[in-house]
């Protein structure tokens, strides 16, 4: 004879075996076993999106010509799902230049080196016109000619740095490049020539057509530079006068 194994079903009971969603709430719902019905998974994740919110600082970021979710999540270290999550888009969202989204975390304060009294320079502002050119990125500007009619301006690893004016990307290349580092060169319509040096990354080729005020590149230290605390951006105007000099 075979007896029946007998099972005390009292521990089960004991266990939750229903969808409970009374965390934020002082109401509770319950549904029987395993079902989730398409209501209760959406009320589940909007309060899994009011936890997100509730529990973390944020800060307003503006998009910058040429950027997108995926761009934007690399550079600040910020999970796509987060962003998506603190702006209810979704992972088909188009971001344009001038949109304003929210991100989570605190927001990274520039970190900039004051310029000896010798190397007496100002800080100057990404974007803004100068003779018939733009300022390539945002920092301390030394003003002391080196290389090849070339300026430093001291800003964070990871800053933008734009074309400073529309051209044809003719080199951009990573590597020692005989101490530029990552570097970018762009050929502009008056046969003039830029150079951006030390990138830490490039988001052009060569061949590509660039417009004045777009996005090229990112502030690195790469290259010959003074360390990890060395991140600037050389700047070279070839076959003109480089107006951020002396």
């Amino acid at each position: 004879m075979v007896f029946a194994e007998v099972v005390d079903f009292s521990n089960y009971e004991k266990q939750t075996n229903f969808l409970r969603e009374n965390f934020l709430m002082k109401k509770e719902y319950s549904l029987p076993g395993d079902f989730i019905s398409p209501l209760a998974n959406y009320e589940r994740q909007k309060l899994e999106k009011i936890v997100l919110k509730a529990n973390q600082k944020t800060w307003s970021y503006v998009v910058k010509k040429g950027e997108s979710l995926w761009s934007i999540s690399r550079k600040f270290n910020i999970p796509i799902k987060d962003i998506l999550a603190f702006n209810d888009l979704k992972d088909s969202s188009y971001l344009r230049a001038g949109d304003k989204i929210i991100l989570p975390g605190v927001e990274p304060k520039a970190q900039i080196a004051i310029a000896p009294k010798k190397f007496a320079g100002k800080f100057v502002s990404a974007l803004k016109e100068v003779g018939d050119i733009v300022i390539p990125v945002s920092g301390f500007n030394w003003g002391k000619q080196h290389s090849h009619n070339g300026s430093d301006i001291a800003a964070p690893c990871g800053q933008e740095v734009y074309a400073a004016q529309d051209g044809v990307v003719v080199e951009s290349s990573d590597g020692w490049n005989s101490g530029y580092g990552n570097y970018i060169i762009i050929r502009h319509p008056d046969f003039s020539y830029t150079l951006y040096g030390h990138l830490s990354m490039r988001v052009v080729e060569v061949g590509e057509t660039v417009a004045k005020g777009q996005l090229i590149g990112y502030v690195g230290n790469t290259g010959y530079t003074l360390g990890p605390t060395g991140c600037h951006l050389h700047f070279e105007i070839r076959g003109k006068t480089n107006p951020l000099l002396k």
